[in-house]
């Protein structure tokens, strides 16, 4: 009898082995399709990730200009209660621009970037992100763009603070009006990307090669993806992202032409 008993325990019946497999057979199920369905959730999620990265650039073009044009019109308003619509119209900017920022998961990506936060260091000295002292009054700034609105936001604002602007949708497109002056630019500010796949820093290159010096410049952009950056840290160039503020691009061009001073 005890014989029986432990060959039956070594032995499961028939019946007992079709319910395990059965179960088995069940849980594998039930594992395929909670796995399928992860891998369907991961895949949705990084597709959708990546349409709001392949779009931001195309987001921040508009958003990078509404900026600047805001800027441009705290200098014309002069009634109060002027002032205080560009204020709202400026606070309500500046938080879709966060708010985007952070969906992006991008917000300090612009710092990192640029080598300017809240405080920089430049020659061991920590200097605040504002100029001290401004140098932009009648510097001749080159602005190179492939976008007709930031063009203008950038040029009236630049000239509201003084600058003498020379603007091209490339570095071929901005040197005939260059040579006209007669005498070289104080800086160049150019998008990464500009038309028929060219970037800034070919820009930049074209026109120090025209002029046969060296010229300051930084670069803006809209791609925020890893290799506009790499590129232009490879190449030298600070390299800032839409939306700028502007009150750091003053702050750019102010530590830049002090460095070249």
């Amino acid at each position: 009898m005890a014989g029986r008993f432990a060959w039956a325990h070594l032995h499961p019946s028939p019946s007992v082995v079709r319910w395990c497999d059965s179960m088995k057979s069940r849980t594998n199920e039930t594992l395929e399709r909670r796995l399928e369905k992860r891998t369907l959730q991961l895949a949705f999620a990084n597709q959708t990730r990546m349409q709001l990265l392949a779009a931001s650039h195309d987001l921040r073009q508009p958003m990078h200009a509404l900026g600047l044009f805001v800027a441009q019109l705290r200098g014309l308003a002069c009634e109060v209660e002027q002032k205080q619509i560009v204020d709202h119209i400026d606070a309500a900017l500046s938080a879709l621009s966060q708010r985007f920022n952070e969906i992006t998961g991008l917000s300090k990506l612009d710092a990192a970037a640029s080598g300017l936060d809240e405080r920089d260091k430049v020659g061991g000295l920590a200097i605040p992100a504002y100029a001290s002292h401004d140098r932009t009054n009648g510097k001749l700034i080159v602005v190179i763009d492939d976008d007709p609105l930031v063009l203008d936001s950038t040029c009236g604002l630049l000239r509201s603070w003084g600058c003498n602007v020379i603007t091209g949708s490339s570095g071929s497109g901005a040197l005939p009006c260059l040579l006209d002056q007669q005498r070289p630019p104080d800086l160049i500010i150019s998008d990464f990307r500009l038309a028929d796949g060219k970037t800034g820093i070919e820009s930049i290159a074209e026109l120090c090669s025209a002029l046969s010096q060296s010229i300051p410049a930084f670069l803006v952009s809209g791609d925020t993806s890893s290799a506009p950056l790499h590129e232009a840290q490879a190449s030298g160039f600070h390299l800032l992202h839409k939306p700028v503020d502007p009150m750091r691009l003053r702050a750019m061009l102010n530590r830049m032409l002090k460095a070249n001073h």
